[in-house]
């Protein structure tokens, strides 16, 4: 569920730092992200250092964007032509582009547009050379792949990276995990490069401590406005959230659901469930993993049984979304919110069974655990003896939980309190007998989390403890009003 942690740099290496150094490697599938190289250009602006990124670097992220263009232009002729076809009328052009040379000349002039926070090394023809030459002689990094021979591109933009560092490794940090590129540093007789992979970059560089309360609660409340916000290419209208792309969102379709599928995108963002992980940097910038229950449509089409096709679009009603996130805040506000890496994780959760009542326990005890600011453990027993005690902000929260004994199997009673106010809800492990084969009843998960506290659009029982507790400690804001649930203590 948490991403893996990565140890902080030496101190010596962090205070001694020269620049980050990014290959095409370094950005989520070796395409740019051009947000991405501004932010972490400004960060080191603000921090002492710099951003590098060589010229070869550039030049290969620019043929990458090229060739995503000629992808989109092939795959819009063809749509054009069947509209045409069918009668319809079509725009002449959707790109301000015509060739390959104009995208990668307006690659190239983006990423040097973002000088002087991001610095990029000019090849030396020296170098150039040298490179061309282990190419040609197949000398490290170069390569054969199916007896052509590759690494020119490597090798010139390493030894240039190492001419601007003086040779000195340990002033420079190189952005991502590429094998090829330790294997260079090794044949030339040089010690190990330290490489950090982009999601790690913060807990690696700086040495952060976890803020304050008060930011905590901003940034809650601030992720509790964007709840109800649809979502456009992982972006809310007004772009003050951004996640992070998931990898192949159509996976998250049941292999019957697969038949010509179009595209899968993101639709609305209806809870926040959780939060952790929260640090902040000397400059105040804050880091969360974030928690997010959203919707998604497929678009596609179906083949009819006369042959005929026809559109089909499907809205897929619970996935879970775990991206971590960068809050930037200003006067006691959060002006942006963005993905720290470029990528985020999703998973279907609307059919989530487990196979037997502590395996379900466990996933509930989990969700709370990413209830922020939990300050207690609510895990200090299994589900026939547990009745603990935390605080969130200024409430108190009890979990007790007891064994059933029959169906459902056990039951967790949660609640929350403060001067006098209190609220109740309960979360119960039954068996599904829909889902148990008649001549294999143990072949598949049948256990489920139920509860009748739901909120409106309903959040999976597996995460509604977590969603319901928030929501009363960091009420939603109504366009009309304070507050989308019932007041709380202080509520206004």
């Amino acid at each position: 569920m948490a991403s893996t942690a990565h140890p902080t740099l030496p101190e010596s290496v962090r205070h001694g730092l020269r620049a980050i150094v990014f290959d095409t490697n370094s950005f989520p599938r070796g395409g740019l992200d051009l947000g991405i190289l501004k932010d972490w250009g400004e960060r080191a602006a603000e921090e002492g250092f710099e951003v590098w990124v060589p010229e070869p670097v550039v030049w290969e992220l620019a043929e990458h964007a090229a060739a995503s263009w000629e992808a989109w232009r092939a795959s819009t002729n063809k749509a054009r032509k069947a509209m045409q076809a069918a009668g319809l009328e079509v725009a002449t052009s959707d790109s301000p582009y015509s060739t390959r040379e104009e995208v990668m000349a307006a690659v190239e002039r983006s990423i040097r547009g973002l000088a002087p926070s991001v610095r990029i090394l000019e090849l030396d023809g020296d170098l150039a050379a040298a490179a061309l030459r282990d190419q040609v002689q197949v000398s490290t990094p170069a390569k054969k792949k199916s007896d052509v021979k590759t690494g020119a591109a490597d090798s010139a933009w390493i030894r240039q990276v190492l001419r601007a560092a003086d040779d000195d490794v340990d002033s420079f940090v190189l952005v991502g995990a590429d094998a090829d590129v330790y294997q260079a540093f090794t044949g030339w007789g040089l010690p190990k490069p330290h490489m950090v992979p982009l999601r790690a970059l913060p807990e690696s560089l700086f040495v952060l401590r976890a803020p304050s309360d008060e930011i905590r609660n901003t940034v809650v409340e601030f992720l509790q406005g964007v709840v109800g916000l649809p979502l456009e290419a992982g972006r809310t209208p007004d772009g003050d959230l951004v996640l992070g792309e998931v990898t192949d969102l159509a996976k998250l379709l049941q292999d019957w659901e697969l038949d010509q599928v179009r595209d899968v995108e993101f639709g609305r963002i209806h809870a926040l469930i959780g939060m952790n992980q929260m640090t902040i940097s000397r400059r105040g910038l804050v880091t969360a993993q974030v928690f997010l229950l959203a919707d998604a449509q497929y678009n596609g089409s179906r083949v009819n049984e006369d042959g005929s096709t026809s559109g089909h679009s499907v809205i897929i009603p619970q996935v879970l979304v775990r991206d971590v996130v960068s809050f930037t805040l200003d006067e006691g506000l959060v002006t942006r919110a963005r993905s720290e890496t470029g990528q985020a994780v999703a998973y279907r959760v609307d059919d989530s069974a487990y196979s037997d009542p502590d395996e379900a326990f466990n996933e509930f005890l989990g969700a709370l655990s990413l209830i922020p600011g939990l300050d207690g453990d609510l895990g200090g027993g299994t589900y026939g003896s547990t009745n603990s005690d935390a605080r969130v902000n200024d409430f108190e929260l009890n979990v007790a939980t007891e064994e059933c004994g029959g169906d459902p199997m056990w039951s967790a009673t949660l609640t929350l309190s403060k001067e006098g106010w209190s609220r109740s809800m309960e979360v119960r492990c039954e068996w599904d007998l829909a889902r148990v084969p008649y001549e294999m009843p143990d072949l598949l998960p049948a256990y489920v989390l139920v509860t009748d506290d739901l909120d409106d659009p309903p959040v999976p029982a597996g995460w509604a403890a977590s969603a319901w507790v928030i929501n009363h400690v960091w009420p939603r804001p109504l366009a009309d009003g304070p507050t989308a649930l019932p007041a709380t203590p202080g509520a206004a």
